[in-house]
């Protein structure tokens, strides 16, 4: 991975400096090539960032030169209204870094890293004043470790390189159950979790890295991995299961935790334990969807002051318990703004989180009720990949453009950029790349960019090579909904495909939405797509994306030829079986990820895809 701090990779840029990236927001060409030998002299005029100078001198080829006035690096504080901010001067007399913070000295090294490596093959680098510091303070990445996948510490740590090259500055991992809770693992035995000894490793590894790992844990709603077991139904809302309609839902346990003291008690346990291996003092405490709520032990109260007083009430509460633990509290806005009025009721140290996935998103209306209390906050566009096969790339980048202009223009802290992996996370973890890149360059530095350019920088700073590469193919397969004219929320057309749980309403949507011509058509971009991807790469990382992107196309093709050979009686061409689909599913899982969550999701996908209604 070109991203990897640890291991020296180099990218050959074709054109001067667009090796750097997320791009800087001024640059200033200079006259002249400065002539660099292997090893690199620096000095300090403060001290205070010699830690994170020492940080690169492997990648950079650096050696500390006693001599202040004869050195090819000089690094001096220098004043910036923004603590990443900084000031890199490559001129043939030497190296200038100036920076007030070891934040901003931190940006400004891993640019002149991807310069040195991306200019290797010259003489030298060519000369050019960089002036610098991000378009938003908050760059955060939430990956969903909560829905049967539970990435390898490999792939974590190598998540986290890939975050630092690109500028974020935050992380969250979304915890449900798959924390190993000393006194819980009925709860999490089965799910291969993450443990304290682990998170204080990822925590460390960020903090070197100037990420900030924030504790996330879902503390209401989302708790039917808890509620599910007997020892825990009493803590449930409804804990012999509900109904609802809009969306629909049918379960036979609880999913949200009574809005009560006993509940609060049993948090704060799960507080305690959990919390103490972040050094962060902040702390997502989700909050969201408690789809049940007001239909078992709070329907009197709830009947009776309404729902989002209750509501306010207990978030009031876990507010507490967080400032207790010494951490701010974060949390999912969607219940708050029902009535986005309620807003001017928080405490001024409480921070919604606004969330919203599609391209139409009301993050204008939403987030100026928010700004207007004078709130810390931030808005979590999505990635687009979970309930897919081949990503929504279109949506996910107008959710991103969008997200980041509201961010800008109504004073939020920043963004988080969030990845689920609802109903069995099936996608292939490659399509993540397009959007997780170019939400790393929108945060940065502010100017949108078209899908060449954003292919292009995929391939800078995921993969090694140039031949064999699939970063524009792995974007362009992300274009099938669009191609189809299929727009459905939070959901791609061959998933819903796949898994339309009744046979009327399958044949509802495609009478009303796609035509048989039309679904031949998606074979047929399918097959294209499938095409565009190299038998082979030279990169380990390009190969294996390479792998998860042809699962995810050929598991759409599945999709599609079920789909007309049930409802318009074509015969299926049968491209792939469910066994064959399954082998590599479970091959291209394991890649990347531990094997807890594997049986449950593959399941899930068997069951889709030997389903003839």
């Amino acid at each position: 991975m070109r991203a990897s701090i640890r291991q020296e990779n180099v990218y050959l840029s074709t054109s001067k400096h667009s090796c750097i990236f997320p791009f800087p927001q001024k640059t200033t060409p200079l006259p002249g090539t400065l002539l660099l030998p292997t090893v690199l002299n620096w000095s300090l005029s403060e001290e205070s960032f010699g830690s994170t100078v020492r940080f690169f001198q492997e990648r950079i080829g650096l050696s500390e030169s006693p001599d202040f006035g004869k050195c090819h690096l000089a690094i001096e504080r220098e004043v910036f209204s923004n603590p990443e901010g900084y000031r890199l001067r490559i001129s043939t007399d030497g190296i200038y870094l100036g920076a007030g913070e070891a934040q901003g000295v931190f940006r400004a090294l891993t640019v002149l890293s991807q310069l040195r490596e991306g200019e290797i093959q010259a003489e030298g680098l060519s000369c050019i004043e960089i002036e610098d510091s991000p378009a938003l303070a908050r760059r955060g990445f939430m990956l969903d470790v909560s829905r049967c996948k539970v990435p390898s510490m490999k792939t974590i740590l190598g998540l986290i390189d890939l975050l630092t090259e690109l500028r974020f500055n935050e992380f969250q991992l979304y915890v449900e159950h798959t924390f190993a809770f000393d006194d819980h693992e009925t709860v999490w035995r089965d799910a291969s979790p993450l443990t304290g000894e682990e998170i204080r490793e990822i925590d460390q590894y960020c903090k070197e890295r100037f990420i900030e790992l924030v504790p996330n844990l879902n503390s209401f709603g989302h708790f039917e991995r808890w509620l599910m077991h007997e020892p825990y139904k009493h803590l449930a809302e409804c804990p012999d299961g509900f109904r609802r309609e809009n969306p629909y839902i049918v379960r036979d346990h609880g999913t949200t935790l009574k809005p009560n003291q006993q509940s609060l008690d049993f948090v704060d346990s799960l507080y305690s334990e959990y919390l103490p291996n972040f050094s962060s003092d902040k702390f997502n405490v989700g909050m969201d969807e408690p789809w049940e709520l007001g239909q078992g032990w709070s329907k009197d109260e709830i009947d009776k002051r309404g729902k989002d007083k209750v509501y306010l009430e207990h978030l009031e509460g876990i507010r507490g318990l967080v400032e207790k633990h010494g951490k701010h509290m974060q949390f999912w806005a969607d219940v708050l703004l029902e009535k986005p009025e309620n807003a001017s009721l928080l405490s001024p140290s409480a921070s919604p989180i606004i969330w919203g996935y599609e391209a139409n998103h009301p993050f204008p209306a939403q987030a100026e009720a928010i700004s207007s209390c004078g709130l810390s906050y931030c808005l979590a566009p999505g990635t687009g990949t979970w309930r897919g096969f081949t990503g929504r790339w279109p949506n996910a980048k107008a959710n991103l453009e969008s997200a980041v202009k509201n961010a800008t223009e109504h004073n939020a802290d920043g963004i988080l950029l969030t990845s689920w992996g609802d109903c069995g996370n099936h996608q292939p973890w490659a399509v993540l790349y397009p959007p997780l890149v170019y939400a790393a360059h929108l945060a940065w530095n502010g100017a949108p960019l078209n899908d060449s350019q954003i292919s292009g920088y995929v391939s800078q700073m995921v993969f090694d090579c140039e031949q064999g590469n699939p970063a524009e193919a792995i974007l362009e397969m992300g274009k099938l909904d669009e191609a189809l004219g299929a727009s459905l929320p939070n959901t791609s057309l061959p998933w819903f495909l796949l898994f339309a749980p009744k046979l009327d309403q399958l044949e509802k949507y495609l009478a009303k939405n796609q035509s048989e011509e039309q679904l031949k058509k998606a074979l047929r971009f399918l097959d294209e797509s499938r095409d565009a991807l190299s038998e082979k790469s030279p990169s380990d990382e390009a190969s294996l994306a390479i792998e998860e992107a042809k699962m995810g196309i050929d598991i759409s093709i599945f999709a599609f030829e079920k789909t007309l050979a049930i409802i318009y009686g074509r015969k299926a061409e049968k491209s792939a079986t469910p066994k064959s689909i399954l082998q590599r599913y479970e091959r291209v899982w394991l890649s990347r990820a531990r094997p807890g969550g594997l049986p449950e999701s593959m399941t899930v996908l068997e069951e889709g895809l030997n389903q003839s209604f």
